[in-house]
């Protein structure tokens, strides 16, 4: 993502509820490491806009995907779910 994106991003991102689905989780730094990734959950209300292509397994694109744009026009309660 470009600096100014990040940097917007995180003005908006909030911190999640202490009861957070992903709260405790560990993710891995990257194929053959032992590192972790450091990760703070946070809020789900903003809406951002992707390009991907169409190849998915299993619920998770096989390509990486790009970021295009946060949407202020939606709200994440209008959005399906994935896979739906």
């Amino acid at each position: 993502m470009p600096t100014a994106v990040r940097r917007e991003l995180a003005q908006r991102l909030r911190p999640a509820d202490p009861d957070h689905p992903w709260r405790g989780r560990r993710f891995s730094a990257g194929w053959g490491t032992r590192g972790e990734l450091e990760y703070h959950p946070v809020r789900p209300d903003l809406v951002a806009e992707f390009l991907a292509d169409t190849a998915v397994d299993e619920g998770v694109y096989r390509h990486p995907v790009r970021f295009l744009r946060l949407r202020d026009d939606l709200t994440a309660q209008q959005v399906s779910p994935f896979g739906t």
